[in-house]
């Protein structure tokens, strides 16, 4: 007995009429004759009283009723699971820090929304650290995110560009017109800095002690726009990965003469499934890295097994 034989005795069962269930069925009145004739002979069961064109049920077609009512039942629900699953499919889950998503978002909720509406997207503001952690975690698809490749050898790294992180200060601040700074120059500046989160806090601590010195950090706050906000109100400088100052926010960065650069791209998890959504949005991240911020060729690492 087939699924359409199933589907054919059902409806013939509901309107106790072949015509009737042939229109609802979108096929010839034949059709389904012949499918009940052949169930008939397969089963060797007297499913109908014929009389004229009205057709009752048997006892024993009533039986086959209440079997085949709940395999169909079954059916529709296991192709209602797997539109759920497609639909799990086509939504993405991304995590961008903050200083990036300065960049990129504007461009991924905008234009890309308007261009895949059948995508649904759910992005994460978060520091570097834990986006690379939840990677990791399978919690996310991807991120996109600064990263050092010895986080973690179960995560595949693909570089989009190097990201420079300047010295960041008030538009009235002394060093407000230099060009460049040294670690010595500004041992004692107070800074207002990104959490551990971030993976610009290591890299300042990094870049202070291979100077002899050591960062004079007044505050620590997971937030970039609680770090901008302080540096304008004078409290302190900061380090930021230099994509985060945008134009109008009155703020000034200066490149160190040793500069401190991390990469930056598109992580993944080792052996995770990847979907058709999620490589679609991968790859518009990776063309507008090259539209918006003109950067060098992607280079795709991954670390050896421990």
């Amino acid at each position: 007995m087939t699924l359409v034989q199933m589907r054919y005795f059902y409806e013939v069962c509901q309107w106790q009429n072949i015509t009737k269930a042939a229109e609802h069925l979108h096929v010839s009145q034949p059709t389904v004759t012949v499918a009940m004739q052949a169930l008939e002979a397969e089963t060797g069961l007297n499913l109908f009283h014929r009389e004229g064109r009205k057709i009752t049920i048997t006892s024993d077609g009533a039986k086959l009723l209440g079997k085949v009512a709940y395999i169909l039942g079954e059916v529709a629900r296991l192709d209602d699971e797997i539109r759920d699953m497609a639909h799990r499919n086509a939504k993405v889950r991304l995590a961008m820090p903050l200083q990036l998503g300065v960049v990129f978002l504007p461009y991924i909720l905008g234009p890309f929304r308007q261009q895949h509406p059948e995508i649904e997207l759910e992005i994460i503001e978060t520091g570097g650290v834990s986006a690379l952690q939840m990677v990791e975690e399978e919690k996310l698809d991807f991120a996109l995110t600064n990263y050092t490749v010895d986080f973690s050898s179960r995560l595949i790294y693909t570089k989009l560009f190097d990201c420079a992180c300047t010295f960041v200060t008030r538009s009235d601040h002394p060093f407000a017109g230099r060009r460049a700074l040294s670690i010595t120059e500004i041992k004692d500046e107070p800074l207002i800095m990104l959490d551990s989160n971030f993976f610009i806090d290591r890299l300042v601590q990094d870049a202070y002690g291979r100077a002899g010195e050591k960062p004079n950090i007044v505050h620590y706050s997971p937030y970039l726009h609680t770090v901008k906000n302080l540096v304008s109100a004078g409290i302190g400088s900061t380090f930021l990965a230099q994509p985060s100052v945008l134009p109008d926010e009155k703020l000034v960065q200066i490149p160190l003469f040793q500069p401190i650069f991390i990469n930056s791209g598109l992580v993944t998890k080792k052996g995770r499934q990847m979907f058709d959504s999620t490589r679609l949005v991968m790859s518009y991240l990776k063309k507008l890295t090259k539209e918006v911020l003109g950067t060098p060729k992607a280079e795709e690492r991954s670390m050896p097994s421990i």
